[in-house]
């Protein structure tokens, strides 16, 4: 049976949101605003619960603007589709606007693990050539370092995107007044302040920690999960590393973790998957949170276990001299030096498709390296990949964080809850 069409009034809540915003501008308010269009926002969230029924709905509500982030997130994790599934999502629905420029915060996701922002903005001038160059969150006095944004959708008419907050360590929630200020450039307009202070309304939800202690042996390299945390943002499973192996573990594929009623989880990819420095024996892997579930146990299963030997896990170069001096045997790729970044041609198809991400570095005297970027480039033959550091004359060591050498495969682990 075919569907009926759905009538979602794109244009009409645009020009809702536009009418609004001139409203404001003529008025040339500036304090704190709950504006009409939270009436949009309600509905529009009503509708988020059966996008993972109705694709067709989740389609067209991801058009109107401010709610694409959200409905984007919900589409490629499942977490944050729990999330609002279980109303754990806060509206706050509050617009500030500066210099032609309206910006609202739609709405926050928050746990002890992590903080995510979800805003989208309109303006009455062409934003092709506005940026966003940093978000800074407060919380009470203090300052929650360590944002990471991304635009999720753009064009000459509005943005809609997020910015997120992963935490290293829980944080604690000494208040629940927050205030976060966006710092815009424009090419014409230039710099745009705007600050939006709110108040979390919601409990915050406890991490649920389980001792798992479980010991991996691949002919004698070894590992152990310590702990798994779980979120409603993301689950984090703790690993150290043995240090008498003798080979160097760099990166673990395709983590995924399943509950007994067979809730899969996967890596997270758009948000960071990984945390801390494997090199010193403790990292933390990112899946997508299965918080609100209940289960008895909980399947860890790991794809792959890339390692190389130890002391063969860089390449040394001379930034003076812009020559490679070192590299592994086994790394029989091109590399080119410059004053300040080191470009590797990897022919297509080796080492899975996937980057080397060369941005840990050592100068001569074992300090780091500053990194300052990274660009990629995509051939017929061949993906460059280019790390750019500071600029620096001497030799320097330059870590490998990803190279396709399994060592162990489909290792699968179950862990009681109880």
């Amino acid at each position: 049976m075919s569907k009926l069409p759905i009538d979602v009034p794109k244009e009409k809540l645009q020009q809702i949101r536009m009418d609004t915003f001139r409203k404001v501008q003529r008025e040339k308010r500036t304090k704190k605003r709950i504006v009409p269009v939270a009436i949009v926002a309600l509905f529009c969230l009503t509708i988020l619960f059966s996008v993972h029924v109705s694709p067709t709905i989740a389609s067209y509500v991801a058009k109107i603007p401010g709610f694409h982030a959200l409905v984007t997130a919900v589409r490629i994790d499942a977490g944050i589709k729990d999330i609002v599934d279980n109303e754990y999502y806060e509206e706050i629905n509050v617009t500030e606007s500066k210099n032609g420029l309206s910006l609202t915060l739609q709405g926050v996701i928050a746990d002890h693990s992590g903080f995510v922002l979800f805003y989208d903005a309109d303006a009455l001038f062409d934003m092709s050539k506005l940026e966003l160059n940093d978000v800074q969150l407060f919380h009470g006095d203090d300052e929650i370092p360590g944002p990471s944004f991304t635009r999720i959708a753009d064009n000459q008419e509005y943005i809609s995107s997020l910015v997120e907050y992963s935490f290293s360590e829980p944080i604690v929630y000494t208040s629940k007044d927050f205030m976060a200020v966006f710092h815009f450039e424009d090419v014409d307009k230039g710099n745009i302040e705007i600050t939006i202070p709110f108040t979390l309304q919601n409990e915050i939800a406890q991490e649920k920690v389980i001792a798992a202690n479980r010991t991996v042996d691949i002919d004698g390299q070894k590992f152990t999960i310590t702990q798994i945390r779980r979120s409603p943002l993301k689950t984090a499973i703790d690993i150290e590393i043995e240090e008498a192996n003798t080979m160097q573990i760099l990166a673990f594929d395709d983590i995924t973790v399943m509950t007994d009623s067979g809730e899969r989880r996967v890596s997270i990819q758009h948000r960071g998957a990984t945390q801390g420095d494997i090199r010193d024996g403790k990292i933390t892997l990112y899946v997508q949170s299965n918080y609100f579930h209940n289960s008895d146990s909980l399947t860890i299963n790991i794809g792959a276990v890339n390692a190389v030997p130890k002391g063969e896990d860089f390449i040394e170069v001379d930034f003076g001299t812009k020559k490679v001096l070192t590299k592994p045997d086994y790394f029989d790729w091109d590399i080119s030096v410059t004053s300040h970044d080191v470009s590797v041609a990897v022919k297509k198809g080796d080492n899975q498709g996937k980057l080397l991400w060369l941005h840990d570095a050592v100068k001569e005297d074992g300090t780091p390296l500053e990194y300052t970027g990274s660009t990629f480039s995509r051939g017929e033959q061949y993906v460059i990949e280019t790390t750019q550091f500071q600029d620096y004359d001497g030799k320097a060591k330059i870590y490998l964080n990803y190279y396709f050498n399994p060592i162990g495969k489909n290792i699968e682990l179950n862990i009681p809850l109880q």
